[in-house]
């Protein structure tokens, strides 16, 4: 069967709207995401700020939490403890983090001991922790990719949300990169694009197409994912879109539930 569909909240994030990126709880978009048919939806901490509020009117909704992202600094632990309760008291099973400054070897050490840390924090919420990639741990660091260099730290507990989009971007295969990783990975984000930048980093422009519609192998990294059970959620998501985001994931779900790659309401 299929593996369920979700969208992440940060495609809607409008500072005018709700007062920051990602961090408002829009019920008028909630109910559109459950009328296209998704069944799930990722957030960036707690949408809102409340999170009785933010898990009620999920549930009215019929959206689970599939998981939450953080701003929460690794390097402020105490700050991840906060956000950590936060995420667990909105219902979600794994909260995420990202990473960034991996110029050295040690630089990259230290930041996957800090992810251990931070995983014995959210266990104790019952939270799992998750890392999300971007295109730098894709690329090599004295002759061996970011992403490898880490995994020889990380405690096992550390899991993985592939994003197939940088992956492509850090010059990778993203189904390699799954089948790499393999149980190791509880969730893809799933987006795409009719040419790649360069890079995430550096403000380079960039506007993300209906997933299936550009350049990404979404077939083949949904069909790797397909092979890993503990793959729970394709989540789509837009960093940037051009015209309606509502749109742009009405067309990703009809993309991708009439071509089988993943399943919503009814699909």
């Amino acid at each position: 069967m299929p593996k369920p569909l979700a969208v992440q909240l940060y495609t809607f994030r409008d500072p005018e709207r709700f007062g920051g990126a990602g961090l408002g709880l829009d019920p008028a978009t909630l109910e559109a995401l459950a009328a296209i048919g998704y069944l799930g939806v990722e957030t960036v901490d707690v949408p809102g700020g409340d999170a009785v509020l933010a898990r009620r009117t999920l549930g009215d909704l019929g959206l689970a939490v599939t998981s939450a992202h953080t701003w929460a600094s690794i390097d402020d632990l105490e700050a991840f403890d906060r956000a950590a309760s936060a995420v667990a008291d909105l219902g979600a099973r794994t909260i995420i983090k990202s990473g960034s400054g991996f110029e050295a070897v040690w630089r990259v050490e230290a930041f996957a001991n800090r992810l251990n840390d931070a995983a014995r924090i959210a266990a104790r919420y019952g939270l799992r922790l998750a890392y999300h990639n971007h295109d730098v741990e894709m690329r090599p660091l004295d002759g061996v990719a970011v992403y490898r260099r880490m995994l020889e730290r990380l405690d096992p507990a550390v899991v993985f949300q592939v994003d197939i989009f940088w992956v492509a971007v850090g010059g990778a295969v993203p189904a390699e990169v799954i089948e790499e990783l393999g149980p190791r990975v509880i969730s893809l984000h799933l987006k795409d694009g009719s040419t790649l930048p360069s890079t995430a980093a550096g403000g380079e422009t960039f506007v993300n197409v209906p997933v299936g519609d550009g350049v990404v192998e979404v077939g083949a990294a949904v069909a790797a994912a397909e092979t890993q059970p503990s793959v729970e959620w394709l989540i789509v998501e837009f960093d940037h879109v051009d015209g309606s985001p509502i749109d742009a994931v009405r067309r990703s779900y009809d993309n991708l539930t009439s071509r089988g790659f993943g399943r919503g309401r009814g699909s």
